[in-house]
């Protein structure tokens, strides 16, 4: 086994003989891929988030003080 081989099998996503992350879809709100490797977020509709800013952002979500 190569040094710079991380030794597991999947492959450890740092490692340079991982597989490329499967691309799953783009964020509603930014438009940024979304890759299988990253955690995302989803409303009730099934739309997409890179954060969960993004998603309330999309929908208009604000933090308000009283």
């Amino acid at each position: 086994m190569r040094e710079d081989c991380c030794g597991r099998i999947p492959h450890d996503n740092r490692c340079p003989y991982a597989d490329e992350p499967l691309i799953i879809g783009v964020c509603k709100n930014c438009k940024k891929q979304l890759t299988s490797d990253y955690e995302c977020w989803t409303d009730n509709e099934g739309n997409k988030f890179c954060s969960k800013e993004c998603a309330d952002n999309e929908h208009g979500i604000r933090e308000c003080c009283f």
